[in-house]
C-alpha cells in the first residue's frame, strides 16, 4: 500500500505562488510513489479578501464597494481561471473544513501529514497562530513533517513564544524555506531545523511545459510587481523603448499607461507560466517568478520588496545569480551560466529530496 499523506498549505488563495507551490509538493510525492491530497482548509479571516463582493466592510468602507464594483468582471475573471487550476491539477480532500477540531477525522485518512510551503508561518499574513497549520489537529502516532513554510518573522512577541514552542516540538521534522529564519526556529525547540527548497524547484523544467498554456504573442518583456515600485516601472520603460518589445505585465489597476503595454490580470497559473516561458525578457519582484525564470532559463532582473526580499536573497545567491538582483546600469541582455546554476540547483534539490525521503520513513 502506498504512503497516504495530507498536506496543508495555502493553496485557494488566488495567487501564482501559492498555488504553483501546492501543485509542485503534491505532484513530486506523486512522481514518488505516494497518495497524497491537499486538506481543503479554508482560514475565512484570510479568504475573505478574495470574496467578489466584501460585504462585512461596506459599512466603514464606502471605496471597497466602489473599487468591487470597479473591478468585479477582472476579480470575477481571476477567481474563474483559479478554481478551474484548483479542480483541474490539485486532488483535494473530499470535505472543505474551517477548524481543527473538524479536522480530526483526517487522522482515519491518512499516514502523514505536511505542513507547508508558504506564508502559512507567517503569524502577521495569519493574523496568530492557527493551529491547522502546525498540524495541530494531528495525533501523536501520525508523521508530522514540516516542509519549506515561510515565516517572514526574525522575532515573535513574547506571549506567542510558549504556543509556537509546543506546536513545532509535536512535529517529527522540521525545515523551513529562507536560511535566515532557522536559528529563530531552533530557539523554540530543541529539534534539527533544516534548509530546503520552495516546491516549485523541486520539479523539472518538463513538468512545467506539460501545464503550461499555448504561447499567446512573441518578442515581449513579461513584468509579475507584486508590491508597488517606481524604480522597476521606470526601469521596465526605458528596456521597451530601446529593445522596441511590448510589455505584457500583471497589475490590478495598470502600472504602464501607453498602447505598447498589456495587463492580463486574472490569467490562470498556467497562464503565468506560459507568458514567463515565451518572454524575451521578465522584470520581477515575486519571489515564484524568479523561480520560474531560472527553471525556465531565461534573462531577468529581480528587484527587491520593502520587507520579503530575503527569500529572493538567499535563493539567487545560493544558485550564484546574485547579479540579477537590480542595480544602477542593471544589463538584463547579459548572458547567464545556466549549466553553472543547474549544478547548484541540483546540490540543493538533493538534499531537500533527502530531507523529504528521511522526513517519511
Amino acid at each position: 500500500m502506498p504512503q497516504t499523506i495530507g498536506i496543508i498549505t495555502f493553496h485557494c488563495s488566488y495567487n501564482y505562488g501559492s498555488a504553483l507551490q501546492a501543485y509542485a509538493l503534491q505532484a513530486y510525492l506523486n512522481k514518488n510513489d505516494k497518495k497524497v491530497k491537499v486538506i481543503d482548509f479554508v482560514l475565512k479571516s484570510d479568504f475573505e479578501q478574495y470574496h467578489l463582493f466584501r460585504t462585512s466592510l461596506y459599512k466603514k468602507h464606502i471605496k471597497v464597494f466602489v473599487a468591487d464594483l470597479l473591478f468585479f468582471p477582472k476579480n470575477y475573471k481571476r477567481k474563474k481561471n483559479f478554481s478551474k487550476f484548483l479542480k483541474t491539477y490539485i486532488e483535494l480532500t473530499e470535505k472543505t473544513y474551517f477548524d481543527s477540531e473538524q479536522m480530526r477525522e483526517l487522522n482515519q485518512q491518512f499516514d502523514t501529514f505536511i505542513c507547508g510551503s508558504d506564508q502559512i508561518w507567517n503569524l502577521a499574513c495569519t493574523r496568530g497562530i492557527v493551529p491547522a497549520y502546525f498540524l495541530g489537529f494531528a495525533n501523536d502516532e501520525k508523521r508530522k513533517i514540516a516542509y519549506a513554510p515561510s515565516i517572514a518573522h526574525l522575532t515573535f512577541e513574547d506571549n506567542l513564544i510558549q504556543g509556537l514552542s509546543y506546536y513545532l516540538n509535536r512535529l517529527d521534522a522540521i525545515s523551513v524555506r529562507e536560511k535566515s529564519t532557522i536559528q529563530v526556529i531552533s530557539s523554540l525547540t530543541d529539534k534539527p531545523v533544516y534548509h530546503t527548497l520552495d516546491p516549485t524547484l523541486l520539479l523539472r523544467k518538463e513538468d512545467y511545459t506539460s501545464i503550461i498554456s499555448p504561447q499567446k504573442t512573441s518578442k515581449y518583456i513579461f513584468v509579475y510587481m507584486l508590491e508597488y515600485c517606481e524604480n522597476l516601472i521606470q526601469y521596465v520603460c526605458k528596456l521597451s523603448h530601446k529593445t522596441g518589445m511590448k510589455i505584457i505585465h500583471i497589475s490590478r489597476r495598470g502600472a504602464w499607461k501607453y498602447h505598447h503595454a498589456k495587463n492580463v490580470y486574472g490569467c490562470s497559473p498556467n497562464d503565468f507560466l506560459s507568458y514567463i516561458h515565451y518572454a524575451d525578457y521578465i522584470v520581477t519582484n515575486s519571489f515564484h517568478a524568479t523561480v520560474f525564470s531560472i527553471i525556465f532559463q531565461k534573462k531577468f532582473c529581480t528587484f527587491k520588496t520593502k520587507h520579503s526580499f530575503s527569500r529572493m536573497v538567499d535563493l539567487l545567491e545560493s544558485v550564484g545569480l546574485s547579479k540579477r538582483l537590480y542595480k544602477k546600469q542593471f544589463d538584463i541582455s547579459q548572458e547567464i551560466d545556466f549549466c553553472e546554476v543547474n549544478k547548484k540547483l541540483e546540490e540543493l534539490k538533493k538534499d531537500s529530496m533527502d530531507f523529504l525521503e528521511r522526513s517519511l520513513k
